[in-house]
């Protein structure tokens, strides 16, 4: 008779992997009900409370992450990758664990859950990198897609004709992502 579930001897237990990654942001209209969405791949987003698990657009058949694959949650060592990334409004650190595949830059995990966030003015995060300032409000712009600005940044969009007449305070967005995902801030 076959065993269906593995024996404890056969499982590899270890500690997760912490790396960093971006995220997209995203609410209803009155601010509510924030969620982490991936930069990339599914506009599913990343589930509060519990693990997000990786999985595979191309080969359906196989369990996310495996190595001739680019499939699973993707996280980087150095976050200075990151800078390159469209439309970042929030950076932090994950812990990946389950299957991992390391790859030049970083690793590819089956499962993850955010340990650290912070929002990031795209802009200032593009031209600074992790070194950026906080921002200083959330624009809610198509889709309930929300766009973390500075002072500087919101000015200048309006005076370039993006205009954004729908601001909260950063710092309301940051507690709710924080309590939404239980996560620790991250320092700037």
């Amino acid at each position: 008779m076959l065993e269906t579930r593995p024996r404890s001897e056969d499982l590899v237990l270890s500690d997760p992997i912490v790396a960093w990654r971006v995220w997209s942001l995203s609410a209803r209209r009155d601010g509510a009900r924030v969620r982490l969405l991936p930069i990339a791949g599914s506009a599913r987003p990343w589930p509060p409370l519990r693990a997000a698990q990786g999985s595979c657009t191309r080969h359906l058949r196989h369990t996310a992450p495996v190595l001739e694959c680019s499939c699973g949650l993707h996280a980087v060592r150095d976050p200075d990758l990151l800078r390159r990334a469209r439309n970042p409004a929030v950076i932090g650190t994950v812990a990946l664990w389950g299957r991992i595949v390391e790859h030049a830059f970083g690793y590819r995990g089956e499962f993850a859950y955010p340990q650290r966030a912070r929002l990031v003015c795209y802009l200032c995060f593009w031209r600074h990198g992790i070194r950026s300032g906080k921002p200083d409000f959330v624009a809610s712009v198509r889709r309930g897609r929300l766009v973390p600005l500075c002072e500087e940044h919101v000015e200048l969009s309006n005076r370039c004709g993006y205009r954004t007449p729908h601001l909260v305070a950063a710092s309301e967005i940051e507690q709710a992502l924080r309590s939404a995902y239980a996560v620790d801030p991250l320092p700037a």
